[in-house]
């Protein structure tokens, strides 16, 4: 199951290098020639993606093995420099990021990053899932985005440093389409073709199947629907659509069936103890018991009381 991560945190001072190594992952900061009183952190997940604001007096930060899986939040890192002066070592590369410069690299391979002086970053994360494996590839050392890109790159750092001032005034949606906005920015920054990439029926079929992954978790969330999939699958809803065609179904068709489905196999069970049926329609996200009835009359000819009963198996 996703976890959903609401909350702002906030972090200064001692407390800054632990915040950092839960949020970023198994990093070691040193601070031998730095302040770190100086230092704080604004972080938040948007959707996805988790965006943070970094201000640090100078300090080293030594990453090796930092990401637990491929899926977690910190598997690739987009940092824009709006102060100061570093360098990123990693796979035998070194590439110098002033103020103004970004720079994207996957924190699975062994790096060093050396914040040369006190430095203001905005550091997006983005699951590894959200681009495609050729892109990925290409992250074996540090990626700096082509001149033809700066527009672009004017614009995404515009979006994460617009949102990272409104974090606080953000609901959960509002948060988790901005993110969305970011990755497909992020995606036509690195040259990613996203008609090429999503025709591909691999990614179709692997996109389905994270879906229904998904869909099994949350089915008892009312509000779940193609628009919440999109936001937590990092794509469009149309390619959600397009994951289902293979099977001829949709998303919407998929989610009824399966909650109608399991509710024939809790009903079995049931007990006729009053008020039972009501509470396994709730528990699998019907908005109402009548609903409930409607929906799963029309899909076995019996009601779920007559079910329950003994109806044909």
């Amino acid at each position: 199951m996703e976890p959903v991560f609401s909350s702002v945190k906030v972090a200064g001072g001692r407390d800054f290098p632990s915040v950092a190594r839960s949020l970023f992952g198994n990093v070691r900061l040193d601070f031998q020639s730095g302040d770190e009183n100086q230092s704080r952190l604004l972080s938040a997940m948007l959707g996805t993606c988790r965006l943070t604001l970094l201000e640090a007096d100078t300090h080293t930060v030594f990453g090796e093995r930092v990401t637990l899986g491929s899926d977690s939040p910190d598997a690739i890192k987009l940092v824009f420099q709006t102060h100061g002066f570093s360098s990123l070592n990693q796979n035998g590369r070194s590439v110098l990021v002033g103020a103004g410069a970004s720079i994207m690299y996957d924190p699975s391979r062994p790096y060093v990053l050396t914040n040369r002086t006190a430095v203001r970053l905005l550091l997006l994360q983005l699951p590894r899932r959200a681009l495609p494996v050729q892109a990925v590839n290409r992250l074996m050392e540090p990626f700096v985005a082509m001149p033809e890109h700066a527009g672009m790159q004017r614009i995404l750092l515009s979006l994460m440093d617009s949102t990272i001032r409104e974090i606080g005034r953000l609901d959960d949606t509002v948060r988790a389409s901005l993110g969305q906005t970011m990755i497909e920015l992020v995606r036509t920054m690195i040259g990613v073709d996203p008609q090429r990439e999503r025709s591909s029926p691999h990614s179709l079929d692997l996109l389905r199947r994270r879906v229904k992954d998904f869909v099994s978790d949350h089915i008892s969330r009312p509000d779940l629907d193609v628009g919440m999939i999109a936001r937590r699958m990092g794509c469009s809803i149309r390619y959600v659509y397009r994951a289902f065609e293979a099977e001829g179904t949709t998303p919407a068709d998929y989610i009824w069936s399966l909650r109608l489905e399991r509710a024939a196999s809790r009903l079995r069970d049931a007990t006729c103890r009053p008020g039972e049926i009501s509470e396994i329609a709730f528990a699998l996200g019907f908005s109402s018991s009548a609903h409930f009835s409607r929906a799963f009359r029309g899909r076995y000819a019996l009601s779920p009381s007559d079910w329950r009963k003994g109806g044909p198996a």
